[in-house]
């Protein structure tokens, strides 16, 4: 009795052996709650740009064998990443194309682990380290400066809906009022004189909304502290 044997096909120049198949890499999301089951009921956080996030929740279906993230915006439910970025993007939530697992952490947090740091396919980080700021990172940094004695003393500060608010004091009145404002990741300034805003011409930087590094806007800050007002010039005109 003869048994069949595989043909293996050779001639002068090559020998032709037959393909392994190869193995199907694991969805990210499957691949996550498999490895990681104690993450099942746990908090995501997509990040479309860095001050912005949607919340998602882990899940795992036991009849489906199946992992899901719920999305909290709109309360549905997808077996991807990718498939629930998607729908997030064709909503018109965000613009453009992100990547599902370099911008997707467990925490709040975009310079947390990443979803692909954390499954060891990607240990760079996604966003730039120097645009990695909010307006707690600007508070933080000139919280000691404000304080008597400080680079910026005088100087007053506060939180509002669009981002940061200063005033800056002489003679105990508001002689400068500086507003940094924030939308999507970018920043612009509004510069004021006793309450006149001053048109960007007569300033050194530009105040159009743009990314920003977080040393850039503190030299803004150290520039309207520092000018000096020159009365009787107006800069509020054409």
């Amino acid at each position: 009795m003869f048994q069949k044997k595989r043909a293996i096909n050779i001639n002068e120049n090559s020998i032709d052996l037959p393909i392994p198949k190869q193995q199907k890499k694991a969805e990210a999301l499957q691949e996550l709650v498999h490895t990681k089951p104690n993450l099942k009921g746990k908090m995501v956080y997509f990040f479309p740009t860095l001050d912005k996030y949607f919340e998602g929740v882990l899940m795992y279906e036991i009849k489906d064998k199946k992992a899901y993230v719920y999305s909290v915006k709109d309360n549905r439910k997808f077996d991807t990443f990718s498939k629930w970025i998607d729908y997030l993007g064709n909503r018109g939530y965000f613009k453009g194309r992100r990547s599902a697992t370099a911008t997707i952490f467990l925490e709040a947090n975009p310079t947390s682990p990443s979803i692909a740091s954390i499954l060891s396919t990607s240990n760079s980080l996604y966003w730039k380290t120097s645009l990695l700021i909010n307006t707690t990172d600007i508070l933080s940094s000139i919280q000691e400066k404000v304080k008597p004695g400080g680079e910026f003393s005088g100087t007053a500060i506060r939180k509002i809906s669009e981002g940061l608010e200063l005033h800056f004091f002489k003679e105990e009145k508001s002689e400068k009022k500086l507003l940094i404002l924030t939308k999507s990741g970018l920043y612009r300034y509004e510069v004021y004189i006793f309450d006149q805003i001053v048109k960007e011409k007569y300033l050194p930087f530009p105040t159009k909304e743009m990314k920003r590094t977080l040393d850039e806007i503190i030299n803004f800050i150290r520039y309207v502290f520092s000018v000096s007002i020159c009365y009787g010039q107006s800069t509020a005109g054409n």
